[in-house]
């Protein structure tokens, strides 16, 4: 019998009116504690992004008030969270300037006006910055000795991606993207044309060396890219790497896989999964089974997981797990998930009701009396 999510608890980590959180990462610290990072801001692009961390003692049943740990003068997004071995918590995150372009022209994509009451103030740091156009982003990584209550400086990484670097069970870091990010080619479509390389730190993060790139699939089209990835270790040596796509056509964003068994010197082609959707978020559960959990934004919009029993070789994809589903298909989704304690499980993931697609397009609802936050969902498999 399919295994399904029991005793779902629906909660709120984090929220705040005419604010927007986004793209939560998640850990269990040393002392059992759950802690939950993520990016601050006023919308889903623009130069005001902080990076706060909440923590919860009970479970995920309540939790702290957020405390920024990284900001800076442009958006600091996609705070990723990992456990090493001796118990330092990584946080990891990426600085961005991809809104200059939109606060120029006054609209976000998908035809989405920049709110009037923002453009000013944007404008001015624009100029006092003095930046005529986007720059390449720059990766970067803070450590924890105490459980997320005090971080250290920050430390600059090969790449920055949204799930950070997967952690081996020897304490090496292993880094999946594209990169260098400062020689990045931003302009021009040469994009499709990166590797996707993997890098190795064997001192928590402070130097990096490049040990392989991951072949691009020979039925994968040029216009497709492979981004959004999460690693995990299922057995020693034994990595799994799976990918957001992102197409020129909606229909074809499906999830995309590849396996090393030399702990990450050589790799497999990323094999396309019939999974739509992402971006994905790997947890190897007590149980020895490898949970994804996904963002799925077709009708009905919903946060959903699956099971491999066979470390990613299959996955039960008849099968997927509703963990929650939406009324209305609100800007939301980048799921990631921890075991407490075995069998129990916390889901977080973020909604922002500032925004709702109508017609293929995302507009915005100013007058939104609940702009959403960083959601939480408590569960067990049955």
């Amino acid at each position: 019998m399919p295994l399904t999510a029991d005793k779902i608890e629906q909660g709120i980590i984090a929220s705040r009116p005419d604010q927007m959180y986004g793209w939560p990462g998640i850990c269990c610290a040393k002392d059992g504690g759950i802690v939950v990072s993520a990016s601050e801001r006023i919308s889903h692009v623009g130069p005001l992004g902080r990076v706060v961390v909440m923590r919860s003692g009970d479970g995920g049943r309540t939790w702290s008030s957020p405390q920024e740990v990284y900001n800076s003068e442009v958006d600091d997004r996609d705070a990723s969270l990992r456990t090493h071995p001796d118990g330092t918590l990584i946080l990891t995150s990426f600085s961005s300037t991809d809104w200059v372009p939109y606060i120029k022209k006054g609209m976000y994509p998908g035809d989405c006006p920049v709110p009037e009451r923002w453009l000013s103030q944007w404008q001015a740091r624009i100029e006092r910055m003095g930046l005529t156009e986007e720059l390449p982003s720059v990766g970067w990584l803070i450590r924890s000795e105490d459980g997320g209550h005090v971080w250290g400086p920050p430390v600059e990484t090969p790449t920055g991606q949204h799930a950070g670097p997967g952690v081996l069970g020897d304490g090496r870091l292993i880094y999946v993207g594209t990169g260098p990010m400062r020689e990045a080619d931003i302009t021009t479509t040469a994009k499709y044309d990166v590797k996707v390389s993997v890098w190795e730190s064997v001192n928590k993060g402070d130097t990096w060396g490049k040990i392989s790139e991951i072949p691009r699939s020979k039925e994968m089209p040029r216009e497709m890219l492979i981004i959004e990835n999460h690693l995990v270790e299922t057995s020693p040596g034994h990595l799994v790497v799976m990918f957001r796509s992102e197409a020129c056509e909606w229909e074809d964003m499906f999830l995309y896989q590849s396996h090393s068994f030399d702990s990450g010197r050589t790799w497999t082609e990323p094999e396309k999964l019939p999974v739509w959707g992402g971006p994905p978020h790997l947890l190897v559960l007590s149980s020895g089974e490898l949970l994804c959990s996904y963002g799925y934004r077709r009708e009905p919009p919903s946060v959903r997981a699956m099971l491999s029993v066979d470390e990613g070789k299959t996955w039960d994809t008849e099968n997927f797990i509703t963990l929650h589903e939406l009324d209305v298909p609100h800007d939301f989704g980048y799921p990631v998930t921890v075991e407490p304690s075995p069998g129990e499980l916390v889901t977080a993931y973020y909604l922002n009701k500032k925004y709702a697609k109508r017609n293929d397009k995302f507009v915005y609802l100013p007058h939104a009396e609940d702009a959403g936050g960083i959601m939480s969902i408590r569960w067990t498999l049955a």
